[in-house]
């Protein structure tokens, strides 16, 4: 089986060495619109070759997606239509609706899994792939109903490689949860480190010595690639803007109670925010 990955950065480079080091596929080839992703990709061993993306789709028995959601979206279709009956494709893309119902209607849609394993750090580029990226973690597979079994079948044995647990939802139902579990905390990273960078633009050699975990915990994510996070805002903008509200509101809250002296209230705030649940699998 030759496995053909199509963006070879943090997310398509763990899964290519991951697959690669357990023996599934004969053969590795990649493609990267980003020039060194690519190189570095074939340093690492993360692929045997690089190629053009045409030869890629027609030489791959599996192709894996993983680029920006909006890429994801231009090409899929393209892709199902020079694909053969056998060839499996699935993606890694972080917003799951808009991909879906680019190609609803393709003849080739039973081909396609649309899947979104959940793991990252905020580094990027083939350099940072693990192995271990995705062990002990959770992979969402969507829409599972629109696509082949033995397609699913192959989908979950890449994912149970990697040590993944599978989880099941429709792609609207993903995009709704993942707007409040991923794409608002980064959101909030975002605000929160231009809100330090602006007030204290002229004292950053203060701030970043007097910079504890706290700031540094709650910040990690603003480190994050524009390139990246940009499309999966403008897919998931409507659940991202519902998110901000309501997060919107719980700040509110708070800036009441310490406007009113409700200190009562804040504790019983931050008691009921230590409900949270500590999830190892991100620790």
């Amino acid at each position: 089986m030759n496995i053909g990955i199509i963006g070879l950065g943090l997310i398509g480079g763990s899964i290519g060495l991951k697959l690669k080091k357990s023996n599934f596929g004969d053969k590795f080839i990649g493609m990267d619109y980003n020039h060194d992703n690519a190189l570095n990709a074939l340093k690492l061993g993360i692929v045997d070759e690089i190629i053009p993306l045409k030869d890629l789709v027609m030489q791959s028995s599996l192709i894996i997606l993983s680029i920006p959601v909006d890429g994801i979206k231009k090409i899929l279709p393209s892709i199902l239509n020079k694909i053969s009956i056998n060839t499996v494709i699935l993606d890694t893309g972080s917003t799951k609706k808009t991909i879906c119902n680019s190609i609803r209607y393709h003849p080739k849609r039973n081909r396609f899994v649309a899947t979104h394993p959940i793991a990252g750090i905020e580094k990027s580029g083939p350099i940072s792939a693990s192995t271990d990226l995705f062990y002990n973690k959770n992979c969402i597979i969507c829409d599972s109903e629109l696509s082949d079994p033995d397609a699913i079948y192959i989908v979950k044995k890449i994912y149970s490689i990697m040590g993944m647990e599978m989880i099941y939802v429709t792609s609207e139902e993903h995009d709704m949860y993942i707007a409040y579990v991923s794409h608002l905390p980064h959101v909030i990273s975002f605000s929160l480190a231009n809100t330090v960078l602006k007030k204290f633009e002229k004292r950053k050699e203060i701030i970043n010595n007097m910079m504890g975990s706290g700031l540094y915990s709650t910040t990690r994510l603003a480190k994050s690639k524009a390139e990246t996070w940009l499309p999966i805002f403008m897919s998931n903008r409507e659940n991202i803007i519902q998110s901000i509200n309501f997060y919107i509101d719980s700040l509110e809250d708070v800036r009441n109670y310490l406007l009113k002296k409700k200190f009562n209230k804040i504790f019983q705030y931050i008691k009921r925010a230590n409900d949270i649940k500590d999830n190892k699998k991100y620790v």
